[in-house]
């Protein structure tokens, strides 16, 4: 019998199998694709070997891609509103499948490691603090060789450089078709749900948070939060 050691993981499988842990090496060799929420780490999902599809949402800034790249039939990785701060591992394996990567307000700030994926077919970056290098260079970079990328408005991208620089994981992106810009807190360090209460901006209220103290972002955010330097409330 296999175990997984992450709870949100495990409750993963119990809705794919409809049956609690331990599941059996056969059972982890059939699953095609799961949905993961709220998981602090994805250990021991590469016994999935089967996986083609994985969509995990509103996780921990501790999980990283070391056993998702050991999934041989992978060909499509989403992961949301969570804390994924490096794409590195994406460098550890010879990709020979073609592979969609979206990672949506996120933490990455190096893009590098998706040039390096031959048969890269889209790519979201949106909602990430990406680094000059990444922006400027390494997104044209992608799209020049085909990659199909999605990356945040010039405004939106420095607005959330700008507060992860200084230590705040408060992302601002803008969504499809939408006038108003948006505010999230990606991964579990500020909320136990960040796939939800997302805030609506005006312009004029994104371009003020370019300036003055970066912690003045947390009034936007109904409930009380810790930042790390105390807790915030919505101003009047």
């Amino acid at each position: 019998m296999e175990e997984l050691e992450d709870p949100a993981l495990q409750k993963a499988l119990e809705r794919w199998f409809k049956h609690s842990p331990p599941f059996s090496r056969d059972e982890l060799g059939s699953v095609e694709d799961l949905h993961v929420r709220h998981a602090r780490s994805l250990s021991g999902l590469h016994r999935c070997s089967n996986l083609q599809l994985l969509i995990a949402v509103g996780c921990d800034a501790a999980i990283d891609l070391t056993d998702v790249i050991r999934l041989e039939r992978l060909t499509c990785l989403i992961v949301r509103d969570s804390g994924l701060n490096t794409l590195d591992a994406l460098d550890d394996r010879p990709w020979i499948t073609a592979l969609s990567c979206y990672t949506p307000r996120n933490r990455i700030t190096d893009a590098t490691p998706l040039t390096r994926i031959p048969r890269l077919q889209d790519a979201d970056l949106t909602g990430n603090p990406l680094s000059e290098h990444s922006y400027r260079k390494v997104v044209p970079a992608l799209r020049e060789r085909g990659t199909r990328v999605l990356v945040s408005g010039e405004l939106e991208w420095k607005v959330t450089h700008h507060l992860h620089e200084h230590g705040i994981p408060v992302s601002c992106y803008k969504k499809m078709g939408a006038s108003a810009f948006t505010l999230c807190r990606p991964g579990l360090e500020l909320s136990d749900a960040p796939e939800y209460g997302h805030v609506d901006l005006q312009e004029k209220e994104v371009r003020a948070l370019l300036n003055g103290n970066p912690e003045n972002v947390f009034r936007f955010f109904s409930e009380e939060i810790e930042s790390g330097r105390g807790s915030a409330r919505r101003g009047p």
